[in-house]
């Protein structure tokens, strides 16, 4: 998947089944954090390849001629690359590029099987002195899932996006699940989850 297979907070696990689908465009008014689940924008008149967050408690349907345009849902990828260095800060790593730039083309990742894993981070500040922006924010991916051990997250639980709050959290509506966890380990704020659209 490019230079980048991961940022901070996402990653991909395993491959098989994977579908990346392309000809997509990020919102032009938006960054977007890699990971998310997305869906095309039907309600977008400037770009009808534009997507958008997936809306919470919405049945997924990802066959043709579906729900929505295609109804397609699965989760927001970007391959930053050496060009993201131009006028960057000294020190960043392409990890450090969590968002896909507003209106730049981008790829919706599915595939029933295929494994991604997602970490919660805290805020961190760096040393005075070094070339890395002065502090970098709190993220949350998963809900319930501890970065610093007080999550109680479990395995094999389905996840939904809950576009209220940014982040997945734990459904018991199948018809809204995009994941469900496969291994949590709330010490350290991560999980890996297998999709299942």
């Amino acid at each position: 998947m490019g230079t980048s297979t991961g940022t901070r907070n996402f990653g991909v696990r395993r491959f098989t089944n994977l579908i990346r689908e392309s000809r997509f465009r990020a919102p032009a008014a938006t960054a977007l954090r890699l990971g998310i689940a997305v869906e095309p924008d039907p309600a977008s008149t400037a770009d009808p390849q534009e997507v958008r967050e997936v809306a919470a408690g919405g049945t997924i349907d990802n066959t043709l001629g579906g729900a929505g345009i295609l109804g397609l849902v699965g989760i927001l990828w970007y391959e930053h690359d050496a060009q993201t260095y131009e006028g960057a800060a000294a020190g960043n790593l392409l990890q450090d590029y969590d968002t896909a730039p507003a209106g730049r083309m981008v790829q919706v990742l599915r595939g029933v099987g295929a494994k991604v894993w997602f970490r919660n981070t805290e805020l961190d500040t760096t040393e005075p002195g070094l070339n890395f922006p002065a502090s970098r924010a709190a993220v949350t991916m998963v809900a319930n899932l501890g970065a610093d051990g007080t999550g109680d997250l479990g395995m094999d639980v389905p996840l939904a996006w809950d576009d209220g709050n940014n982040y997945y959290a734990v459904t018991a509506v199948m018809a809204e699940a995009i994941c469900r966890t496969t291994y949590t380990d709330n010490a350290l704020g991560v999980c890996d989850a297998e999709l299942l659209i």
